[in-house]
């Protein structure tokens, strides 16, 4: 049965026209030679589309697994890389330096929140102050 046209650019500005039109398309379809029993061909479509959209299931399924494959692939050997990276960097218990860095900074901060400020600036000022006008005499 050869393939038609079926959208509407044959200008179907009606209903009336539309109703021919799919009149004229559904007569098309009954009328071909090898296609059987009228009732028996709508069927055959849905189990035609249902087996097509399964392979495209099947089809999918099998990409999505390759990329699932590929995304765990990537995450392994960045992880590889950040430690090789570290144990480049800080030798070789890189994580455990980290976590003792990151002790003495919270810790130095808490030193500091308590050392008066102003009293220690009252005492370095002056001290700066004159270290620079040394400096500019020479």
């Amino acid at each position: 049965m050869p393939k038609r046209d079926t959208t509407l650019s044959e200008g179907l500005d009606t209903d009336v026209e539309l109703q021919a039109h799919l009149a004229a398309l559904e007569a098309e379809t009954y009328s071909a030679p090898d296609s059987g029993p009228p009732e028996a061909r709508p069927f055959q479509r849905v189990r035609d589309d249902l087996d097509h959209v399964r392979d495209e299931i099947e089809t999918l399924r099998s990409r999505l697994s390759l990329v699932k494959q590929r995304a765990v692939i990537v995450a392994r050997s960045n992880l590889e890389w950040a430690d090789a990276s570290a144990h480049d960097q800080l030798g070789t218990y890189p994580w455990a330096k980290l976590a003792g860095a990151m002790a003495a900074t919270a810790f130095g901060a808490r030193v500091l929140r308590r050392l008066p400020v102003s009293a220690i600036a009252a005492v370095a000022i002056p001290l700066i102050v004159a270290r620079l006008e040394a400096n500019s005499r020479r």
